[in-house]
Parts: C-alpha cells; sequence; structure tokens
C-alpha cells in the first residue's frame, strides 16, 4: 500500500530529459526557492542510475510529478515511463498532481490523452507561467473562494479501515456548497495547545464524524475518542452549530450523546436522518468567531493591492485564507477598523519595497499585537527598518523569484480544505 499523500518525503518528482538539464536546472533552484522538496535525479542519485523497477518507488515518494515536456523528453522511454507511473499514481490518489510544463513548439497529443499542460512561452520561466505552476500545485477547482465561503470544521478519521462514513458525510456537506475545513498540523502560528481551538473558532459550524474503534464507551479524557471528544466540547464552548454523527455501538460515558445522529462505521451512504439533519445545517451556519485571513499591507498601488489581482489571488490560492488589505475596510472610523483588522489576523503580509511608511507602521502594529508578521521586499538583501529588525525580510529580484518567494513564506501558513481532498 502506498503512503498517504501528507506523509511523503517530496512535493514534486521533476521528470525530464537530460538534453534539457540546464533548463531543467534552473528550474529546479527555482521550485527549491519556493520551498517544494523536489526529487531531481542530478541530486538524488547522487551519480547513480535509476533502474527501472526503483522508478514507481521513487515516484510514490512524491505528492506529485512535474514534466518538463520537450521533443527530447518525448522520445525518451523514461519520461513516457513517469508519465504511466504518475497516471497510475493519479488514479489511485486523489490528491496526486501531474503537472506538465510544455516548452515551445512542442506538440503532446500523442503522449497526453485527457490531461492539460501548461505553455512556456520562451527559453526561461516567466511570471505566468510560474503563477501557473504553482496554481497547479494547489488546485482550485474544488476550493471554494475562501472569501465568501462557508467554512465547516470537520472532526473525523480519514484511515481507510474506518472512514467511509465520513467520506460520505463529507460528499453532502461539499454537495450543498460548504467549504470543509480540516486539522493542519503543519500550519503554523500557533501555540501548542490551541492551534485546533483556533481553527474550530475561524469556522461557522462543526460536524463530527465518530468511528467505531473497538470500544464502546467514549470519554474526552480516554483513547480511542478523546481527540474527536475535545473537539466536540471546543465547538461547544463556542456555541457553534453542531452536528455528531455517531456509530451505534459508541456511548458517550462523561456527558450526553442523546442528539447524536446514528450511521455505520462502514457506511459508503448517508442514511435519512443524518442526510435530513445535514441539509438544515446552510441555515443553522452562523458568521464564525475568529476569522482567520492574511492581512496585506502595502503600498496601495503595488499588485498585491489590486482586488483579484493575480498575487491576491495565488495568496488566497496557497493559504485557503481571504485576503484584506486598508482599502477593503469602509467603517466610519476607517483607521480604527484597519488597526482592529490587523491586530486579529492571523498572518500579516507587509511589503517593504519602498519602506512605505504606512506599511512600516501596519507591520509594527501587527508585531506589537503578538500576530504573525512575514516581511519582502523588492531588491538586494538587505535588514527590515529599526523596529522590525526582530523579523527576517525575504527580497527578491523580479517577478519570477516574488512568485516563488511568496510561496515559500505563505506555505507553512496553509489550511486543510478537505474539499480538494475528496
Amino acid at each position: 500500500m502506498s503512503l498517504p499523500i501528507q506523509r511523503r518525503d517530496f512535493d514534486v518528482f521533476l521528470s525530464h530529459a537530460h538534453k534539457d538539464k540546464e533548463f531543467v536546472a534552473a528550474l529546479d533552484r527555482w521550485l527549491t526557492k519556493a520551498g517544494l522538496r523536489v526529487w531531481y535525479d542530478a541530486r538524488e542519485l547522487a551519480g547513480g542510475a535509476l533502474l527501472a523497477t526503483d522508478l514507481g518507488a521513487a515516484i510514490a515518494r512524491c505528492r506529485g510529478v512535474l514534466i518538463v515536456a520537450s521533443d527530447d523528453a518525448l522520445r525518451s522511454g523514461w519520461v513516457k515511463a513517469e508519465y504511466n507511473a504518475a497516471m497510475n499514481e493519479r488514479a489511485n490518489q486523489d490528491a496526486f498532481r501531474l503537472v506538465v510544463l510544455r516548452l515551445p513548439d512542442v506538440n503532446l497529443k500523442d503522449l497526453l490523452q485527457g490531461t492539460s499542460w501548461i505553455d512556456l512561452p520562451g527559453p526561461t520561466l516567466d511570471a505566468d507561467t510560474a503563477l501557473a505552476i504553482v496554481g497547479a500545485f494547489h488546485p482550485g477547482e474544488r476550493r471554494p473562494n475562501p472569501a465568501t465561503a462557508r467554512d465547516v470544521y470537520i472532526s473525523c478519521s480519514w484511515q481507510s479501515d474506518d472512514g467511509d462514513s465520513a467520506r460520505a458525510v463529507c460528499k453532502e456537506l461539499v454537495g450543498q456548497g460548504f467549504r470543509l475545513i480540516g486539522d493542519a498540523r503543519d500550519q503554523k502560528g500557533f501555540g501548542s495547545g490551541e492551534r485546533v481551538e483556533r481553527i474550530i473558532a475561524s469556522c461557522g459550524a462543526f460536524v463530527g464524524i465518530l468511528p467505531y474503534r473497538g470500544v464502546e464507551s467514549a470519554s474526552a479524557t480516554d483513547k480511542p475518542y478523546k481527540y474527536f471528544l475535545s473537539e466536540m466540547d471546543a465547538a461547544a464552548s463556542l456555541d457553534l452549530p453542531t452536528l455528531i454523527v455517531a456509530d451505534p455501538r459508541i456511548r458517550r460515558v462523561d456527558g450526553t450523546d442523546a442528539a447524536w445522529l446514528r450511521m455505520d462505521t462502514g457506511a459508503s451512504a448517508c442514511p435519512a436522518a443524518v442526510s435530513d439533519a445535514l441539509g438544515t445545517l446552510w441555515e443553522r451556519w452562523h458568521e464564525p468567531p475568529a476569522p482567520q485571513y492574511i492581512f496585506c499591507a502595502t503600498d496601495l498601488e503595488s499588485e498585491i493591492a489590486r482586488l483579484g489581482g493575480p498575487l491576491r489571488h495565488l495568496i488566497e490560492r496557497i493559504t485557503g485564507m481571504a485576503t484584506v488589505i486598508g482599502t477593503d475596510i469602509h467603517d466610519q472610523d476607517t483607521p480604527s477598523a484597519i488597526m482592529k483588522k490587523i491586530c486579529s489576523a492571523f498572518l500579516v503580509l507587509a511589503d517593504l519595497t519602498d519602506d512605505n511608511l504606512n506599511t512600516c507602521i501596519e507591520a509594527g502594529m501587527a508585531l506589537a499585537a503578538g500576530t504573525n508578521v512575514e516581511l519582502i521586499a523588492r531588491g538586494r538583501m538587505r535588514s527590515p527598518p529599526f523596529m522590525l529588525r526582530s523579523l527576517q525580510m525575504a527580497t527578491f529580484e523580479d517577478e519570477v523569484e516574488r512568485i516563488a518567494t511568496l510561496h515559500r513564506i505563505l506555505r507553512p501558513y496553509r489550511r486543510r480544505v478537505i474539499n480538494a481532498e475528496l
């Protein structure tokens, strides 16, 4: 059995013909600068050769494959074998990504059937292509817009032997238009004891699905159900609209389970009572107690400030969180509203390219409030202004490098959006 996607060592397997090594080496450097762990034969094989029997195992250690499609690559038996191995992974792992980058004037129709590709217009990576590559590894087709989505926290098991009921419930919720949020253990910016509680508080409803794990008695202090029940209790303390769907064999011994709905752990479809209850959740959902969003502190003439622009879209695609800038706020007392928004943000991303005074002030307010702060700036590496010297500042020389820089610093803050995994 192959490893789950989230446990794999590498983010991307770089498939290419060796005659393209000059371009591929530059692409590897860019992907690495973007914070991705790349399986690149020039580095991973250390002078050896990949055997045919090792190919599938190497790709199975990765979360996706990026094929650099050139005429030489299309003639390569290795690239075709890597493509076939990637197709097999994608058939068995919904979250596995297959991304094809077509070099200029290459005919791909004979190799690719049912797979789209990204066109590289010239001999080097440009900003539009860089945006497309990043977007391909953060697919948006099954991710509702974070600025308008109705987020529901999902507490469940994703293990293959007891996750059937969870998948059935989640599919019904997705069909209703909800965005499903889970516990992202690699999400940055939480204290050790508050990560889950803060994610739950960023949602407007809570759904818990308890699988049977060989024990009938359930309590918030004992395995195997304590994590499920502690998350339920956290949602109850926030007064969130809540639905609990549990296997009929489970009984709570440290509280009441009278309102729990019942569904067999191995059920692949929701019983009528569960479907009916899920159908009422849309009306019961309410604004989250503590929404999570990215505040972009920047010169209002910058590209990041443009509503609906590619960089704001990139930030939302990577993190799964909405973006806010000062001009989005229209309260009567705008300065006070902006200060409150900054101090309540999950992250403040401050672009100090021109040491804009307002941007420096906004970053300083966030730092004083204990908010997560990341600094970026165009140009050579330098220190940030004096009052922000406790922070590091990521610099970039051009738009292609800025995209990589944004991905690297934002990726650890990403939320788990379950819609993309179903």
